[in-house]
């Protein structure tokens, strides 16, 4: 994502260059994207500070496909990572300076081999250890994390159930989740709450602030009460890694600014070589660009060279039909998928072409709340505290599920290109909302969401009686549409949602099922669409034998009665 603080000052680093206009660096820059590098050399990468002092002209430059990494009411700053970068960046209308990124590619190696040192004398003396519930004072290789996840599961397993997510990344990487709750193996209909991390693969403290969230939930259970009190009345599912081939490339430092995933060419399957090939620093989908409604729109590029590349057709990364069938298939209240680093707190609508949400004052009000968990960080729509983005994870939510979703840009401050992954003693600040982020955590504002998800002024609720020991499910199909796009010929594109979740009825035959209202926003204008949900049994054969229609909104319960439904096992005497 484009980055920076509105509050942080432009500084002046070794090597730049005073400000020109673009015709007297044009042939520089032209002569610089003829010579392209030789096969195997990494593609050179700069800094580009463009005059961008208004939202047209940064939403301009953002249209561009150039990766935005920070931009202020002054300027922008652009990650040149290939000569072509650097031609498309001359060819517009631009005044801007080159800098040289040495100093900070000095810097990020220090860093990394300090945090290795540290990482090695953490067994023999535990006093170096971090604050973090976890201890570490390093990141995490994707194998580190994916070894805690399933240790967690099996130290704790009335606690914690490990899952498979049902697509394989491109490379053919196994994606695992999380469940959370005091008895994960009972699913009553407890509200639900998704923590997600590494959408973008150089976006490394997300996977770090999520785990080690997970690891305090867990170790806390029965000890703290706030944990203790949520984990017994509501579940959490946890991505701590969604996009884990990116996040390879850039954690093993081949190309330690990826910001997509693997793909290469459009429909085609790619190879770890291929993936990380210099000649390929540019290629891949963004997956915070691939959700389908407003697929396609602004802040997104049909280039595939573009940081916001938004893919063949919505949903066609795996990463993220991984994440729309874990959301259809939950009723997911409140989602938080983190990224880095630019000290706001974002929902929908990302995008100029959305309607104003009819639930706004509500989202809004969350919205604010969090934000202030953070210190205060500007929290609102995208278009309005950040720049525009089309296909993102809070559309989906919003316009799919009814969830109300939202992006903290957490880690900010730092300038240079480690403001991605700065030095590792600053995750530990940023948990706590200490240090050089003080009153910023991003432990409360992950806890808060939790806490939230479970308020049912928020969601729908569904009481009722059926036998005991019977599965129930709720279901509802609904359709959603891209932006215009010139990938339909200037119309729009439809993906039709088949959304399903279940329920096991308590002993005593009644239930309490915490459900995403089935009134859905529309999106053309403020208003909601009528829809039900419906909920339905099946006899021995599988067959629907019993189903009613139930329309709920937000803040709404509503009772039905399932005693038609065929009864349950035995459980028990009586």
């Amino acid at each position: 994502m484009p980055r920076g603080s509105a509050a942080r000052t432009a500084r002046l680093r070794r090597g730049a260059t005073a400000l020109v206009a673009v015709p007297v660096v044009l042939g520089v820059v032209l002569s610089t994207a003829q010579a392209a590098p030789a096969d195997g050399e990494p593609p050179g990468l700069a800094v580009a500070t463009v005059h961008a002092a208004t939202p047209e002209a940064q939403h301009r430059l953002a249209a561009t496909g150039l990766d935005v990494i920070h931009a202020d009411a002054e300027h922008a700053e652009v990650l040149l990572h290939t000569p072509q970068d650097r031609l498309t960046l001359a060819l517009g209308d631009w005044e801007f300076e080159l800098e040289s990124v040495e100093d900070d590619l000095d810097r990020m190696e220090a860093a990394r081999a300090h945090e290795s040192r540290l990482e090695a004398r953490l067994a023999e003396d535990p006093s170096v250890a971090s604050t973090l519930p976890t201890g570490r004072v390093s990141y995490r290789e994707i194998d580190d994390a994916e070894a805690e996840m399933r240790a967690l599961a099996a130290e704790f397993p009335e606690q914690v159930r490990l899952f498979e997510l049902p697509h394989p990344s491109l490379l053919g990487r196994t994606v695992l989740g999380l469940e959370v709750a005091g008895d994960v193996a009972t699913s009553a209909g407890e509200p639900t709450y998704l923590l997600s991390g590494v959408h973008h693969a150089r976006e490394w403290p997300t996977l770090e602030l999520v785990l080690e969230f997970v690891t305090e939930a867990v170790h806390g259970y029965g000890t703290d009460e706030r944990f203790t009190a949520i984990m017994d009345s509501s579940r959490m599912l946890v991505v701590p890694v969604v996009n884990p081939d990116g996040y390879m490339i850039s954690r093993e430092r081949i190309n330690e600014m990826k910001r997509k995933n693997c793909r290469v060419l459009p429909g085609a399957t790619p190879t770890w070589e291929e993936c990380a090939a210099a000649q390929n620093a540019n290629a891949g989908v963004d997956p915070n660009r691939n959700y389908g409604p407003f697929w396609g729109g602004p802040g997104s590029s049909v280039s595939g060279s573009a940081s916001n590349h938004h893919g063949a057709a919505p949903y066609s990364e795996p990463e993220i039909e991984n994440m729309r069938e874990l959301m259809n298939s939950h009723q997911v209240t409140v989602a938080i998928n983190a990224h880095t680093p630019d000290e706001r707190l974002l929902r929908a609508p990302s995008s100029p072409l959305e309607p104003e949400p009819v639930d706004a004052d509500a989202y809004q009000a969350l919205a604010e709340e969090l934000g202030d968990a953070l210190g205060g960080w500007p929290a609102g729509p995208w278009t309005e505290v950040y720049y525009v983005a089309s296909g993102t994870a809070e559309e989906h939510g919003l316009y799919v599920n009814g969830t109300f979703g939202f992006t903290p840009e957490l880690m900010p401050g730092f300038d240079g290109l480690d403001r991605f992954h700065p030095p590792y003693e600053y995750v530990d600040d940023q948990y706590w909302g200490t240090g050089r982020y003080e009153g910023s955590s991003a432990r409360e504002a992950f806890l808060l969401a939790w806490e939230k998800a479970a308020d049912p002024a928020l969601h729908g609720v569904v009481t009722g009686t059926a036998p005991r020991g019977i599965e129930l499910t709720i279901s509802k199909d609904v359709e959603v549409e891209s932006s215009p796009t010139a990938v339909a010929d200037g119309g729009t594109i439809a993906t039709a949602h088949e959304l399903r979740s279940t329920l096991r009825v308590p002993d005593d035959g009644t239930f309490t099922w915490h459900v995403n209202p089935s009134v859905r926003q529309s999106q053309e204008s403020s208003t909601l669409l009528e829809e039900t949900w419906t909920i339905s049994c099946t006899n021995p054969a599988g067959r629907v034998h019993h189903e009613v229609e139930v329309v709920v909104g937000r803040g709404e319960t509503v009772d039905v009665d399932m005693t038609a439904c065929p009864g349950g096992p035995k459980l028990g005497r009586g």
